[in-house]
């Protein structure tokens, strides 16, 4: 366990999701949790040999992490699929084994499976194997075959021909050979919940092809014969991985552009956490799918190679009690409502688990397409869910969910904690969750937003929506019970709560947020969501009500003008309104600064960096970071970012900057004030103070309050206190911060001006065409200097007794924007 003083050194903010290793790419399921996150949990709150367990283990990454860790996993699943894809993924396996045995599978079945997808070369007329066929459901026929030619060493597409037409009904006719699955998709008649919903669609086998089943039952088949159980179940994994893919709920894959079919793509996706069948879908070669779960960069050759270089030690326990004698992982299917069944009470050093969020995944009635290959039976009767056609109501989860975290307390020791991830914006699961847990004993400690590795831009911007990411919550089971009486707070005290802790994170990020980062910070408010009363509408409907009072959508332009999505913004406020920069101009910073300490830094680590710096309603996407490193930071040979070498210089010259500005302040005969900060610097071995005319000025026009934030300003032109010109210096694109600044000082004849290296000109002006810093620009007519003109006005001039400023005010700038004439005021620029 990690500790600091004696205690527990806590996760108080994201971990950077790092993409699946092969290991647990070989098999899809919903929901798996980025396995280094999981990693970090476990090392922070257990040390080695302690027991950690998942109760709702899925696919296996808290049990498999655990015994990577050097500590005991317990993984436990009423889903057979679930312990199965577990003991696949962790199990060590001999790999040469896997080779020779997928050789004799070749042998035996590969040539009766290519006989079903034989097609022609329309380039060469000879034989060729079809690799893909798109077919329409609703006219039952096939509209186009994409194939390989061993002649011409390459793939290729056409329509259906005689010879194709022929082949297809030749198939149609056949029987299957082999025992194929006919399990229907319902519950005594219902209808799945997430099933086909078509009449003629109602079981397993039905969701194939004729050809595609025949040559599945072929390859099972022959997958029963190999001797040795343990390789069997293997190649049975590598089947059921690749089983959906053959189905015909594969659409087919179109890859952008103009939304044209991919042309010679042979394989697709299970498009939807339900059995939906498009209507133009794609049906993949049965025996190629299979060689790909194999031998393909995602298959178990890849996998377990993977799997067993990472687990040096397995050792699978058959009961708890062997854990204490050489096992370190337990894999059973079992009920979470049991778990003092085969667990004993309080054993358990740290729990990590992800339970079901009501309904939003199916589990049990998806995994029916996998467990029918299997012969595996489902027992639907005991899951923990929301489904109509199960006769389960919300209710009846939350019941469960609460007996379930009930055993959990049970076993876990006294003192110890246990993490829950929760993926979901729907306040009454939120809210049933965190009853669930906390009425049975645990103290709530933290909640922390966790970013996904890969998040949609698309979605983000939407102003309303589903989660991205996962919220991250850890209990505490207390040294004594503690069990908890339910108290509610009205409902109307709970909308008003959501609508000011939105306002709180709008101001605390001080410009326009994407809803995604205010229901971070709202979930994280409602730590005490036990208190949430019943009934209680989702947050995005709450704020729904107040746009137009208290918030405002500010739309989301791309380079085209084009508005891609909304961001929500306080009615009424500009930036000018708040105390610091915006936090992009705060990450901004931060990401220079982090660079400027270390010659060379990792991604990871700049982002956890981030992460840690500003957590839940404040961490900013990935892609923000990024767009910042390719402004400031070049990528070294090994992966790493460095500092650009002219971002660096330009760092120096900041004293420089205003050594020029206070000199030629001076000859333009103004007084010159210097910022409080920059003082304290000096130039050219002169201290920066010594040019300050006056050391106290009184700043006229502007109220007294004020004068603190005016004295920040780098450098102003004054007349004994009328101020005339202000300058902030900025080697960055961060100019909220000076924005923010000079609308302390209520002057509009003013001239406020940014100096800014030329090289920020393209970020900067994309900058410029946020609203708010928009608005604020038009408002104040502010205008720029690049540093290079800055310097050689200065070398031009530094000789003269007086300049003038009318010929200091035109090498006044304003960033390029394409097909737009420079213009002197930024006001103007803005304005076209």
């Amino acid at each position: 366990m990690v500790k600091k003083k004696g205690r527990i050194e806590h996760i108080n903010y994201a971990t950077v999701a790092k993409p699946h290793t092969p290991m647990y790419l070989m098999h899809k399921y919903w929901a798996r949790k980025p396995h280094n996150v999981v990693s970090e949990y476990i090392k922070r709150y257990s040390k080695e040999g302690d027991i950690v367990l998942d109760p709702f283990c899925g696919s296996g990454p808290t049990p498999i992490e655990a015994i990577k860790l050097g500590r005991k996993g317990i993984g436990i699943d009423l889903n057979p699929l679930a312990t199965s894809i577990t003991r696949m993924t962790a199990m060590p396996v001999d790999v040469n084994q896997i080779k020779k045995t997928f050789e004799d599978i070749k042998a035996n079945c590969k040539d009766k499976i290519d006989e079903l997808y034989k097609t022609r070369c329309k380039k060469c007329g000879n034989a060729a194997i079809t690799l893909a066929t798109i077919w329409d459901r609703e006219k039952s026929e096939p509209l186009e075959i994409r194939y390989y030619c061993g002649n011409c060493k390459k793939r290729g597409a056409k329509r259906p021909d005689d010879g194709d037409s022929k082949l297809l009904k030749k198939i149609e006719e056949m029987e299957v050979p082999h025992w194929y699955p006919t399990q229907r998709l319902s519950y005594n008649g219902e209808d799945f919940k997430e099933g086909t919903h078509i009449s003629d669609v109602d079981s397993v086998d039905k969701l194939f092809t004729k050809r595609n089943l025949i040559s599945l039952s072929i390859l099972f088949n022959q997958i029963e014969k190999v001797k040795d159980q343990k390789t069997q179940d293997l190649f049975r994994f590598a089947f059921t991985s690749m089983s959906h893919l053959a189905s015909r709920m594969c659409p087919v894959a179109k890859p952008g552009g103009k939304g044209h079919w991919s042309k010679f793509s042979a394989t697709s996706f299970w498009s939807q956490h339900r059995y939906y069948l498009p209507i133009i879908s794609m049906e993949s070669n049965v025996w190629m799918l299979y060689r790909s779960a194999v031998e393909a960069k995602q298959g178990v050759l890849n996998g377990k190679t993977d799997s067993n270089s990472q687990i040096r030690y397995y050792k699978e326990a058959k009961k708890f009690d062997d854990l204490n004698d050489g096992a370190n992982i337990f894999i059973k299917e079992h009920n979470a409502l049991g778990l003092t069944e085969v667990i004993p009470k309080n054993s358990v050093d740290y729990v990590f688990t992800d339970p079901p969020y009501g309904g939003a995944i199916q589990y049990f009635e998806l995994s029916t397409l996998w467990a029918s290959w299997l012969k595996e039976d489902m027992e639907f009767r005991d899951e923990i869910t929301v489904n109509k056609q199960q006769n389960k109501d919300f209710e009846y989860y939350h019941k469960m969910l609460r007996k379930s975290f009930k055993e959990v307390y049970q076993v876990l020791k006294p003192g110890r904690y246990m993490t829950v991830t929760f993926h979901s914006t729907d306040i009454k699961v939120w809210n049933s969750i965190i009853k669930a847990v906390v009425m049975v004993g645990f103290e709530l400690e933290k909640i922390i937003y966790q970013p996904p590795a890969r998040p949609s831009a698309k979605g983000l911007l939407q102003p309303y929506g589903s989660a991205v990411g996962d919220y991250y919550i850890r209990f505490r089971k207390p040294e004594e019970d503690n069990h908890i009486s339910e108290r509610e707070i009205d409902l109307k005290t709970y909308e008003l709560e959501v609508v000011d802790s939105a306002q709180q994170i709008i101001g605390e990020r001080g410009e326009p947020t994407i809803y995604q980062h205010i229901l971070n910070g709202i979930m994280a408010d409602l730590k005490g969501g036990r208190n949430v009363p019943v009934g209680a509408r989702n947050v995005e409907d709450v704020l729904k009500e107040h746009i137009g009072q208290e918030f405002e959508l500010i739309p989301v332009k791309n380079e085209k003008g084009r508005v891609i999505g909304k961001k929500w913004w306080l009615k009424g406020y500009d930036i000018s309104h708040f105390t610091q920069p915006t936090l992009s101009d705060r990450v901004e910073r931060t990401v220079v600064s982090i660079l400027d300490k270390n010659p060379k830094v990792s991604f990871d680590d700049i982002l956890q960096s981030v992460f840690i710096k500003f957590p839940n309603a404040l961490t900013p996407e990935t892609d923000k970071i990024k767009s910042i490193l390719a402004e400031y930071a070049d990528k070294t040979p090994d992966g790493r970012w460095r500092l650009k070498y002219l971002v660096k210089v330009r760092e120096s010259e900041h004293s420089k900057m205003i050594f020029c500005l206070a000199v030629l302040g001076r000859m333009a005969k103004y007084d010159v004030w210097i910022g409080s900060n920059e003082q304290k610097a000096s130039y050219n071995k002169q201290r920066l103070s010594k040019l300050v005319s006056i050391k106290s000025p009184v700043w006229r026009f502007v109220p007294t309050p004020n004068w603190e934030r005016v004295n920040q300003i780098d450098v102003i032109w004054h007349d004994r206190g009328r101020i005339e010109y202000s300058f902030e210096i900025e080697n960055t694109t961060t100019i909220t911060g000076a924005i923010v600044r000079n609308s302390n000082i209520p002057h509009n004849k003013l001239k406020r001006l940014i100096v800014i290296p030329k090289e920020r000109e393209g970020m900067l002006s994309r900058k410029l065409e946020e609203p708010m810093i928009k608005e604020n620009i038009l408002k104040n007519n502010w205008s720029f200097i690049f540093y290079d003109d800055l310097k050689r006005f200065f070398e031009q001039n530094k000789r003269k007794e007086k300049i003038s400023v009318e010929d200091f005010n035109k090498i006044f700038r304003m960033p390029e924007k394409e097909l737009i004439p420079k213009q002197n005021s930024l006001g103007e620029y803005m304005r076209k």
